[in-house]
């Protein structure tokens, strides 16, 4: 017996609705995985940034008992007093910058706009709090002034720390040169960031693979090191696609591997 339209009709909006449903599940796991992502991402640095923590405490400790003493004593020293403060107080605001950038980070508060990439690599290197040079590792940054994107603020910085975790990580213990790159094609319309690495770089038959999900070269990881998901550079490459840009690889065994980003181009008069 054949269907009626009207049968058919009923059908076929039946399956539209439960399309409609099933996608919209999928668009909320993949929002979820990416909250996920993005706190298992700083929880890699969380030892790095403990150990910071207590690198800018040791001082505010010190000088502020220096400038107690001082002020306790017969013959206080304002001098030394001004100055112990002076110490304390930039030691004690940097760390204030560290824990607001990390706490936007992980609350995720979306805000899109019009982000200046300066802001954006600027937040990353205070979140990562540690300076490379102790790591032994040189870091350059080279910014073109100026340049914006549009999207999300905290996504964007996502990519690009997952993208340095990722150099530190490859350079422990070899040590080497970490560039940051960032300027405007010629058109004017693309913003082509780049993390640039010298650590063992990355085979070629492997290349094809990295942004595909659960894909890991950390699965044997050095002991101390935590090992890879596999998720987070599938997670950059779609957090670049969400945002209409497109990210590549180019690596080279034994010099490194150089990440470069494109993205539109934002006017800062569109905010």
């Amino acid at each position: 017996m054949s269907e009626t339209p009207s049968q058919i009709s009923n059908l076929e909006t039946a399956i539209t609705d439960q399309l409609a449903a099933a996608q919209e599940q999928l668009d909320d796991l993949r929002q979820q995985l990416t909250e996920s992502q993005r706190l298992a991402t700083i929880g890699t640095i969380a030892a790095v940034i403990a150990h910071e923590f207590n690198n800018l405490l040791t001082p505010i400790v010190s000088y502020s008992q220096f400038a107690l003493q001082s002020a306790q004593g017969e013959s206080p020293d304002l001098e030394l007093i001004k100055k112990a403060l002076s110490k304390a107080f930039q030691s004690s605001s940097k760390a204030g910058k560290i824990c607001q950038s990390m706490l936007g980070l992980a609350r995720g508060e979306c805000s899109v706009g019009v982000v200046p990439v300066q802001k954006i690599i600027d937040e990353v290197l205070l979140v990562m709090a540690r300076d490379p040079q102790k790591d032994g590792v040189a870091l350059r940054v080279q910014v073109q002034p100026d340049l914006m994107i549009h999207g999300d603020g905290v996504q964007l910085e996502q990519v690009l720390l997952n993208l340095l975790i990722n150099a530190r990580q490859a350079m422990l213990g070899r040590g080497g040169s970490l560039t940051i790159k960032a300027s405007l094609n010629e058109a004017g319309d693309e913003v082509k960031l780049q993390v640039i690495d010298t650590g063992p770089g990355i085979p070629e038959k492997l290349q094809t693979k990295i942004f595909e999900p659960f894909f890991t070269t950390k699965g044997t990881a050095r002991r101390g090191e935590p090992k890879g998901t596999g998720l987070g550079l599938s997670i950059c490459k779609e957090i670049v696609e969400r945002h209409n840009g497109r990210i590549e690889v180019a690596s080279e065994v034994g010099k490194g591997t150089t990440f470069t980003i494109h993205f539109p181009a934002a006017l800062a008069a569109a905010t």
